[in-house]
């Protein structure tokens, strides 16, 4: 957003439906993946000629995951113990200010801020009826950018560096003891704890150019360093995290622009992220995709209004299942999102 002309508001939402199942011990997941929103605002100035600013809302993370109450993982093995269905939430907001300083010969500087808001819970009935529900943390991180344009053809590049943020939750854990010795069967012990966590740092290589009259190419490159999420509460029953990644992902996209008419442009989109083949957290059952969309955008005096839709076919993924030779398997999964944009000049 930093990149339009004069001053702007911009509003953009999106809607994702997936279906991602599998099946442990010949026991059907159901569909784990809830649908959800993606939102983001935005508003961004010229400050002189040689500086811009922008200052954004959106969700940059975030995780909505319920399993069947057959599954094995929702089951718990505790004698009298509560039960409950393997799930977890995970919400993320992000406010980021931005500023953009112009040198000569098309090349600019980006910096900036980002504050973020963090909260989750997650349940694992087959970890001793384990639960773990955290306060909302807020911490802060920084935006590192630099650009070059050549706006005769229409083209942009643009590398960017979010910096990861590290959040202290505090939270409540519990889980059900083992009866005896005392210890009644229903038995719920509770823990107030804290645990640090650490969402990743990325890099975001954009680009733009005019290819031909009225024909726009376009596409992105990110990375994110997935292995710095660790989250491990003191008191989860396993050895392992309770949630960790081994391995960074990088996602390609690339594009087709195309002005039929003053007021109308269209396009279509590739998207494709790779898979790892290793073994994935029941919590995150996906490995990699490949994705097809299409849109377009319509301009009317002060404003631009765009929409969308897109297809994704998800990866299929080996979960990690209730003990060293148990495996979870994900095929066959996908996904379908719409959204749209309304972008405003105030000037």
């Amino acid at each position: 957003m930093i990149f339009e002309e004069g001053s702007v508001v911009q509003f953009r939402l999106g809607y994702t439906n997936p279906t991602v199942s599998g099946t442990l011990a010949g026991v059907d997941s159901g569909n784990v993946a809830n649908d959800f929103f993606t939102p983001h605002l935005g508003y961004k100035t010229t400050l002189t000629e040689k500086l811009d600013f922008a200052i954004m809302y959106d969700e940059p993370f975030g995780a909505d995951i319920a399993y069947a109450p057959n599954y094995p993982l929702s089951v718990n093995p505790i004698p009298g113990g509560r039960t409950g269905i393997l799930e977890a939430k995970a919400d993320t907001e992000a406010i980021t200010a931005l500023l953009r300083y112009k040198f000569d010969g098309g090349f600019s500087a980006i910096g900036g801020i980002r504050a973020q808001r963090v909260s989750a819970s997650v349940t694992v009935p087959a970890a001793a009826g384990y639960e773990v529900d955290t306060d909302a943390d807020i911490a802060f991180g920084y935006v590192l950018g630099v650009a070059w344009e050549k706006p005769e053809i229409a083209a942009r590049v643009s590398l960017t560096y979010n910096s990861k943020i590290s959040h202290d939750l505090s939270q409540t854990e519990s889980l059900n003891p083992i009866p005896g010795g005392g210890i009644p069967p229903g038995t719920v012990a509770t823990f107030d704890t804290s645990s640090e966590i650490e969402t990743p740092q990325s890099i975001n290589l954009d680009f733009q150019t005019g290819v031909a009259p009225k024909t726009l190419l376009f596409g992105s490159i990110r990375w994110v360093d997935w292995p710095q999420l660790v989250y491990n509460p003191p008191n989860y029953p396993p050895t392992s995290n309770l949630v960790d990644y081994d391995d960074d992902t990088f996602t390609y996209s690339l594009g087709l622009g195309y002005q039929f008419t003053d007021e109308f442009a269209g396009a279509v989109t590739l998207g494709y992220e790779t898979s790892t083949g290793e073994p994935v957290s029941n919590l995150g059952p996906t490995d990699g995709f490949w994705s097809i969309g299409v849109g377009g955008t319509y301009s009317f005096e002060k404003a631009k209004f765009s929409a969308g839709v897109q297809y994704t076919d998800i990866g299929d993924a080996t979960a990690d299942g209730a003990g060293p030779n148990a495996r979870a398997d994900f095929s066959g999964n996908s996904a379908w999102s719409v959204g749209f944009q309304i972008t405003y000049a105030l000037d």
